[in-house]
């Protein structure tokens, strides 16, 4: 795995915490456009700290490029709010359209609990073996009350054919032992 593709995972996992558009005690659902802004801003601020550039909705409608100081794209992003899985879902093949561009290609999604291993499944098939990495970042949930109830943020490299999960931490912040935010007794 190259230093960018290691550095961008580790950045977009710690800021997924940064104004994290939930409360413990206050707000324990967020609206589709909320996740998607703060997906954005992850983004964003991972690019930066890696001494880069973004480019929102770019290229084949690209959500966002990571581009270097020479124009050069470093990264294709890709997220959506529905998982991998339903219909009408097409982040692979915008990612795939647009790979010979970019050093990495990155889908950030959702995944059910119970559909979890069709989710990573669907989008091993959908990729292939090709040689060129894939970062999936997908937060598992469930279902409780009407709204998503989110578990783990759960990070794989998918290359070759060869998947692997280098990161996996728990979705909500003050799930996080000894953590800021950790729940109170």
């Amino acid at each position: 795995m190259k230093r960018v593709t290691k550095d961008f995972i580790t950045l977009f996992n710690s800021f997924w915490y940064r104004d994290f558009p939930l409360a413990q005690n206050h707000k324990d659902t967020g609206s589709r456009a909320e996740w998607t802004t703060h997906i954005g801003i992850c983004v964003r601020a991972s690019a930066d700290l890696l001494g880069f550039f973004t480019h929102f909705e770019q290229g084949n409608r690209t959500d966002a490029v990571i581009r270097n100081n020479l124009g050069e794209d470093i990264a294709h992003i890709e997220w959506e709010w529905k998982q991998p899985h339903q219909p009408g879902v097409n982040e692979i093949e915008k990612l795939k359209a647009e790979r010979e561009y970019a050093d990495i290609s990155a889908l950030i999604s959702y995944s059910r609990l119970d559909c979890h291993k069709k989710n990573l499944s669907l989008i091993k098939k959908q990729w292939g073996k090709r040689n060129y990495p894939l970062v999936i970042m997908l937060v598992t949930f469930e279902f409780k009350s009407g709204a998503r109830r989110f578990h783990n943020l759960e990070t794989y490299h998918y290359q070759g054919g060869r998947l692997i999960k280098p990161r996996s931490q728990p979705a909500l912040p003050w799930k996080i032992k000894g953590s800021r935010w950790e729940e109170s007794l």
